[in-house]
């Protein structure tokens, strides 16, 4: 069974639906899989964004594919659709181009050079146009280039004018063509017989700003358009145009591939498929309608209203839903409210395993904003959300990116085609949505809206999981004593409270140790402050190794230390104490240091009554502390040394 890539990009043109139905229906015909990568850019004139976009055709893995078939007119990145002609190449895999004649490829042309001609022969012989403008696309763009070309060729044949008064660029769309229209009628004051438009919108543009002139179509002026978009046929007057025949190009690249695949035919080659020239009202061929009475359009625009209102509503749910989670997993969770408006039997949500950094400080953040991936997906997957006919959702184990989605052979045995679109945030690549393609249910522009602010939520919930990870880091912080990581004062006043009001609700002693480093000035004084720090660490490791886990360690000053905790049992205290002097007397045997570590403890423990404070208890542990440290003093001097 052979896997044909079908690229191509702007999901929401009107040739998509027809041209990649009937080739993904030829090709279950001809037991070919298919693997459709869409961008869906085009529409945003972004840069950035459309790198984004892109992406997409990065998936790609050409050792998993026998063609590929690339609507090279999609393509406004030229060096995209080349790169990935060459990479087939380069497998050996063999090449189908639409509607672009490409060297290396089997190109198949969907013609309007032959019809065009006819079309302007047409409105000279038969309706005695002489005084003609033609309305091209993009200036420097190859098809509009191409139309221009064809219609400077047809009026030199009649021998009529084919100068710069005779072309204009509407830039194909219907507001740029009505203004160059109205440049037309400021500079000579009326109109030509004719308006030839590289395209049906811009001659619904010209049509619409005749009218606004107060021209009458096509008794006062002819319009012409080609490429046969419905609006061409219900406008008043009917655009005469160029039906071109995308289902028949579509069936035509799958047939083509399967004589390709048998050695009937060269994978190198041209072939044209020749659309339908549609003779309408516009040019006076069929008298004008007053009015168009479609219930079936009604009934179908209608129906485009309702499910616009519905998506509306559902874009709505799922931001309020999805905002309120900083957890990037409950983000995902209610991202499946959105996801049912795919309509697919099934459907892969994939995320790549580095799209939510490990951030722990600003500084993270700011290495993060600066270094995410914006070209390919990572090697694994992380985040793989699966649909089931739009109600059953689960989250899938991380797969390699390389297979494009989880046990694909197993997907193939339910369906012979799977679309992929882009999920992305301006150029930071979030990863790509997977799913069963249903053209019968398919909304295009609903489609790019659903994909787009799936992305927005995504990106969002990145930014929140991050800050949520930066704020607890400086919560943490703000509560640290640095060097130790024990608690600071604000942390014990904090958390001291919780364990003394549990000792009064229970009615069990509550303990104060109040610790003080013995001779720090001597030790920093003697062999320097990296010394001192040490024997400050020293201590803070003493009271973890004595604590257990309701025990609170802090370090209130410079070698002021306070441990709070529940007297478990009747000696908990003293043995607190006791197995801090231990760890001591442990670490100054096996330190090799020049100097002892040693600290002097004050106790105090009492079932707290009502009414007494924790200062109370803090006060007490001192006066103790300072009991034992006099006696230190007394017996070791300024600064004990190692003997």
């Amino acid at each position: 069974m052979k896997t044909i890539a079908l690229v191509s990009c702007d999901i929401d043109e009107s040739y998509h639906n027809p041209f990649s139905q009937s080739f993904v229906d030829t090709c279950k015909e001809l037991d070919f899989r298919v693997l459709w990568f869409q961008s869906l850019s085009g529409k945003f004139n972004d840069e950035i964004r459309d790198e984004g976009e892109m992406n997409i055709f990065n998936l790609i893995n050409f050792d998993l594919i026998d063609a590929l078939v690339i609507m090279t007119m999609t393509f406004k990145a030229d060096d995209v659709a080349y790169a990935l002609i060459k990479k087939a190449k380069e497998k050996n895999i063999p090449v189908i181009s639409i509607d672009e004649d490409i060297e290396a490829a089997y190109s198949i042309s969907l013609g309007y050079e032959r019809a065009l001609e006819e079309v302007i022969r047409h409105i000279i012989t038969k309706h005695g146009a002489r005084n003609i403008k033609f309305i091209g696309g993009d200036k420097g763009n190859d098809a509009s280039d191409a139309r221009e070309a064809v219609f400077c060729n047809v009026m030199k044949e009649y021998g009529l004018e084919c100068g710069e008064d005779n072309i204009d660029y509407g830039y194909f769309w219907w507001s740029s063509a009505a203004d160059a229209v109205q440049r037309h009628y400021d500079k000579f004051g009326s109109m030509p017989d004719a308006f030839v438009c590289a395209n049906d919108s811009m001659a619904v543009g010209v049509c619409s700003k005749l009218n606004e002139l107060g021209y009458k179509i096509p008794d006062d002026v002819i319009v012409t358009g080609i490429d046969g978009i419905p609006e061409g046929n219900t406008h008043i007057p009917s655009i005469t145009t160029l039906m071109r025949d995308v289902s028949e190009a579509g069936r035509t690249a799958a047939l083509r591939l399967s004589q390709i695949f048998s050695g009937e035919l060269s994978p190198v080659g041209k072939e044209t498929v020749d659309g339908t020239i549609l003779y309408r009202e516009s040019c006076g061929c069929e008298p004008v309608r007053l009015s168009i009475d479609d219930n079936k359009q009604k009934h179908d625009l209608y129906g485009q209203v309702e499910l616009w209102n519905g998506f509306s509503d559902s874009i709505i749910q799922m931001s309020e839903a999805a905002t309120g989670n900083y957890s990037f997993e409950e983000t995902l969770d209610k991202i499946t409210l959105f996801l049912k408006n795919v309509w697919t039997k099934e459907c892969w949500l994939c995320i790549c395993n580095d799209f939510i950094s490990s951030a722990n400080t600003l500084e993270d953040v700011f290495k993060s904003q600066n270094s995410y991936r914006t070209e390919g997906y990572s090697d694994v997957m992380g985040y793989v959300l699966h649909g089931i006919d739009d109600k059953k959702f689960d989250f899938l184990p991380p797969f390699k990116s390389e297979k494009m989605l989880p046990e694909l052979d197993m997907i193939f045995k339910k369906y012979n085609n799977i679309m992929f679109l882009p999920l992305h945030f301006q150029k930071r690549a979030i990863g790509y949505i997977g799913f069963e393609f249903a053209f019968s249910e398919r909304n295009y522009h609903i489609l790019r809206s659903l994909v787009t602010n799936v992305s927005k939520v995504l990106e969002n919930a990145r930014i929140q999981s991050e800050l949520k990870a930066v704020v607890g880091r400086l919560e943490d912080m703000y509560i640290h004593d640095s060097m130790t990581n024990l608690y600071n004062r604000r942390g014990f006043y904090q958390l001291a409270p919780q364990i003394y009001n549990k000792c009064i609700s229970d009615g069990v002693g509550f303990m104060i140790v109040s610790i003080d480093l013995d001779n720090l000035k001597g030790i920093n004084d003697t062999y320097g402050h990296h010394e001192g720090d040490n024997a400050i660490i020293t201590v803070a490791d003493a009271l973890r190794s004595a604590s257990n886990e309701y025990d609170i360690n802090a370090r209130f000053g410079g070698d002021e230390y306070i441990t709070a905790g529940i007297c478990v049992s009747e000696s908990y205290a003293e043995n607190f104490v006791t197995r801090v002097k231990e760890y001591l007397d442990n670490y100054n045997k096996n330190s090799g240091k020049p100097y002892l570590v040693e600290a002097s403890c004050g106790l105090y423990s009492l079932v707290p009554a009502t009414g007494k404070t924790i200062d109370e208890f803090i006060k007490a542990a001192d006066e103790r502390m300072y009991d034992q440290k006099s006696v230190h003093r007394k017996h070791t001097g300024y600064c004990r040394r190692r003997i």
